[in-house]
């Protein structure tokens, strides 16, 4: 099926068929967590929309993020692909829709609320909760709508405003980032505490704005319509930048584990520990290889980098493999006994969320196109 025209004559990013399988998908994801809520396992529903708006609401945040990193750091090399991560903020209205659903319902999934620690009962009071959650999460996001609406029409004074609120975005993020850390992951298990899981949580979100960007550099030119403005120079330092990020990433988890495992106190290593044996460790070492382990062993050499394909596939590993991470830090807190591996149900909200990321994205990307910008270079 051909897809028709857009107004301007330009090619829509997706198919009539395309945009069809991705609202089915969000439909049937929203069926599936209803499913879940009222007939089948309730608690399975709320991990899944847990997982879901953990990874997809960070990956909406990072790409802004990463932009305004970029802005920051004037790495002109990445012009051609600000746009289509930024793009990624189309998704943030869907975001604070699963927020407030997840706020509302709290005491259906959230083991604090039941039993809360004593150290904690002030800072996990549920108001409280609510409002610093709702606040953190209108502050980043209103900062990246406005980072991103740079009018076509005012692009001087537009660059001069991004330019001026990239730094406010970057801090923001980090912030809001580890706040979400601490009070959807830490908090869900009450004996055990890191003081580094903020900035854990915040470089793996960040790691997923980089392994977008590095698709957009890879699969994206033609779909895009990117062209030329994307060479072998884009390529290749958008591997390097998901090389060294991912390899933070497992710095930073390395770091954590290291102090756990030599301080020994068994409030902070049975957290480690059930990820790490039993039935919940082929989840853990899975995420870890797809992550870490896959980008580390093909971007370790020059020509993993120039390949558009093989880029795009590296970058779609890491970005499933934060996705686990991120089921493998939620979901044996809130039921270690139960079996690892997701059900049919959550796989399908899993899919509802990503058909309405690409939904989103997809609509940004034809209404706001990419700037034009001089052709890449092909040689470094």
């Amino acid at each position: 099926m051909k897809p028709a025209a857009l107004r301007d004559g330009r090619r829509p990013i997706l198919s009539a068929a395309a945009r069809l399988l991705c609202a089915a998908l969000v439909l049937a994801g929203a069926a599936a967590f209803l499913h879940g809520v009222l007939l089948g396992d309730p608690l399975r529903a709320w991990r899944a929309l847990l997982v879901n708006f953990l990874f997809f609401a960070g990956l909406a945040h990072a790409g802004v993020a990463l932009s305004a990193l970029l802005q920051v750091t004037s790495a002109r090399w990445a012009r051609p692909l600000e746009r289509p991560i930024e793009a990624a903020a189309a998704f943030l209205p869907v975001s604070g829709l699963l927020l407030a659903i997840l706020l509302v319902g709290l005491p259906a999934w959230a083991p604090w609320t039941a039993e809360p620690a004593d150290a904690r009962r002030g800072w996990l009071d549920l108001p409280l909760f609510a409002v610093r959650e709702s606040a953190a999460f209108l502050l980043l996001s209103g900062l990246c709508l406005a980072y991103v609406r740079g009018a076509e029409a005012e692009r001087a004074r537009g660059q001069r405003r991004r330019r001026l609120l990239a730094p406010l975005v970057l801090i923001a993020f980090g912030w809001v980032q580890s706040l979400v850390a601490f009070d959807f992951v830490v908090a869900l298990d009450p004996h055990w505490y890191s003081a580094l899981a903020g900035g854990y949580f915040f470089t793996g979100s960040l790691l997923t704005g980089v392994a977008l960007l590095a698709l957009a550099a890879g699969w994206g030119r033609r779909p895009l319509g990117l062209g030329d403005r994307v060479g072998r120079r884009q390529l290749r330092d958008a591997g390097a930048l998901l090389f060294g990020v991912a390899t933070l990433w497992a710095y930073l988890l390395w770091s954590q584990y290291l102090v756990i495992w030599y301080g020994d106190l068994p409030e902070e290593t049975a957290f480690v520990a059930r990820r790490m044996r039993g039935p919940w460790a082929p989840f853990t070492w899975l995420a870890l290889g797809l992550a870490f382990a896959a980008p580390f062993a093909a971007l370790l050499g020059r020509r993993m980098k120039a390949s558009a394909s093989g880029l795009s596939a590296v970058a779609l590993a890491v970005l499933a493999g934060i996705w686990l991470e991120r089921f493998v830090l939620v979901s044996p807190s809130l039921r270690p006994a139960g079996p690892p591996a997701p059900s049919l149900p959550e796989l399908f909200v899993t899919a509802g969320a990503l058909g309405a990321f690409v939904l989103c994205c997809a609509r940004f990307l034809e209404r706001f196109p990419a700037p034009p910008v001089p052709p890449a270079g092909q040689d470094d």
